[in-house]
This record gives C-alpha cells, structure tokens and sequence, in this order.
C-alpha cells in the first residue's frame, strides 16, 4: 500500500509531549503535538486541526519548539478505527521551525 506524503506548514498548539514507548526493536521515543493551519474555503478561513506523532531520535529535535511557532512538516496521515470511531494522526518523517522572515515571504 502506497501512502500519500505531504508537506503541511502550521503554527505550534500546546506543547510537545514527549515519552517512550516499547516496540519490537526496542524502546522508542515519541512525540506528540498539534498544529493549525488555515484553510480557506468558500470566502472563509476555516482552522484545521491536525495531531501529530514523530518516532526516534528527531523527538528530542523538537524539545525546545514554542507554541505558536510556525514549522512545516512532512509526513503521511494514518487511520487507526477502535471500535465505531475512526482516529486521523499524522505521522511525521521530518520537520523544521520556519523563521518569520520565511513565512512572511510566502504571503
């Protein structure tokens, strides 16, 4: 199964948790976080939400990130279904802070 990967730039909400976990190869750190973008649709801005999770190493890159700050992201999202709901997290491959001078230009 091919997955789609995209590239998505939103601002920081909350702060980075940070934890391990156990798996087949070992104990791995993960970090969970959300950022927001804005979307718009229809003459309006619509805010979209998105949870995110980075394995490995790159999660302790990502420690000193401040909410609000603007980053991009590259990654996949991934299903999970629990029952009758269906959960959407994205699954982070690589992702950088994008200074204001940066995000500024692409406006």
């Amino acid at each position: 199964m091919e997955r789609e990967m995209l590239n998505i730039n939103g601002n920081l909400v909350g702060e980075i948790k940070t934890t391990a976990i156990d798996t087949k190869e070992g104990e791995k750190e993960v970090a969970n976080f959300t950022i927001v973008r804005k979307n718009k649709e229809e003459g309006k801005v619509k805010k979209e939400y998105i949870y995110c999770n980075l394995y490995g190493e790159k999660g302790k890159s990502v420690k000193e990130f401040k909410s609000g700050e603007y980053i991009h992201i590259f990654g996949y999202f991934k299903e999970t279904k629990k029952e009758d709901k269906t959960f959407k997290n994205f699954i982070v491959k690589h992702i950088n802070k994008i200074k204001k001078e940066e995000k500024e230009e692409e406006i």
